[in-house]
């Protein structure tokens, strides 16, 4: 059985036709990660409802993608304030060019997503929808709230060695059929 078909397996559900190469685009992501990191080196975690392709020399996650449930605890504020400390790392990367950060989530807290291997620089105005961008982001971030069992990814772009990504893409498989993707700047 694929890891997306334990996935589907898991929620009780056939996997949609629409992820047939799934596993195709899967390689393509990781052979393009692999090609511009040449150290990496690649580990699948597979949680419950959702897979993080990992990696373990930059220990950073390289491709998150889930089926969306309801939200499965509490958000932790205190936990969550604490460690780990974004704007300090991004200050430490970015210097002058630093921007301010919020704990982003690669799958959203309200769509099942947990913190730990989840949770990334993400920018305040792109994360709370205070942008023009932010306002997409927050759209197919509602949408996957909205629509438990929906199959959802995020893709994060880097262009140095940090747990920083420059951009990120964000997909979601509408009613089992149609993507939607929207691509984002984070530095």
């Amino acid at each position: 059985m694929t890891t997306l078909e334990s996935l589907y397996h898991t929620a009780g559900k056939p996997v949609p036709e629409a992820l047939a190469n799934w596993g195709s685009q899967v390689t393509v992501w990781c052979d393009e990660y692999d090609a511009a990191f040449p150290s990496a080196d690649l580990t699948e975690i597979h949680l419950e409802y959702a897979v993080y392709i990992f990696d373990l020399t930059a220990e950073r996650v390289t491709l998150a993608y889930a089926l969306s449930v309801e939200q499965l605890m509490r958000r932790d504020a205190s936990r969550i304030r604490g460690f780990p400390n974004v704007n300090a790392s991004v200050r430490a990367v970015l210097g002058e060019k630093a921007f301010l950060a919020d704990k982003g989530h690669f799958l959203g807290h309200v769509s099942g997503g947990i913190l730990d291997i989840n949770l990334f620089p993400q920018r305040r105005e792109l994360n709370r929808g205070w942008s023009e961008e932010g306002k997409r982001f927050r759209a197919i971030e509602r949408y996957v709230a909205a629509h438990p069992g929906a199959f959802f990814y995020h893709l994060p772009r880097y262009d140095d060695e940090t747990w920083i990504p420059a951009a990120l893409e964000y997909g979601v498989l509408m009613d089992d059929k149609e993507w939607w993707v929207e691509r984002f700047r984070n530095k």
